[in-house]
């Protein structure tokens, strides 16, 4: 419940963030499973590696919202090469905030930061329209992707920045179009 100044505690925005766009999705979109770590939402299909994430971090004035990519790395790199390949129809569903990036040695993901000095209901019902809208475009992808890269002979290679560098580099060509 929010404050008499209209502020939430960040576990009630994420609650209260979350139950507004789940209610969102549309009639027969299925429901994914949820994972809850204090003030981090997770949610997910198939594999609980690979989940949109809600994370107000108050200490940051920040709020994350994305899709994770959090499996072995060679896992995470081609599920963000895969999602490179649509930068175009992404960024036209979702807008140019969204980045794809390489967030750790192994990890990846597709995500966007939107700044606060109070946690409030309208920020909240901002982001649940966005994390709705999230779930609708790339639950289909992810649900039919295939994140494993192709068996191949040899060790197989180490990560690269490449899924990071395609996204920037065509997401700038196309923000200039």
């Amino acid at each position: 419940m929010p404050t008499r100044e209209g502020t939430l505690k960040a576990r009630e925005f994420l609650f209260f963030t979350e139950d507004l766009a789940i209610a969102a999705l549309p009639p027969g979109f299925d429901v994914p499973t949820r994972k809850v770590m204090w003030t981090i939402l997770q949610l997910f299909y198939d594999d609980p590696l690979v989940h949109f994430e809600l994370q107000p971090q108050p200490s940051r004035g920040v709020v994350e919202l994305g899709l994770h990519f959090e499996g072995d790395a060679e896992a995470n790199e081609a599920a963000a090469l895969a999602l490179a390949q649509y930068t175009h129809e992404i960024r036209a569903a979702l807008g140019p905030e969204w980045e794809l990036e390489e967030w750790t040695a192994s990890w990846r993901r597709l995500h966007r930061t939107y700044a606060f000095t109070k946690l409030t209901a309208a920020l909240g019902r901002e982001i649940a329209e966005e994390m709705t809208k999230a779930m609708v475009t790339l639950a289909p992808f992810i649900r039919h992707m295939q994140v494993r890269p192709p068996e191949t002979t040899g060790k197989a290679k180490a990560p690269s920045a490449a899924s990071s560098s395609k996204w920037r580099q065509r997401s700038r060509r196309a923000a200039a179009k």
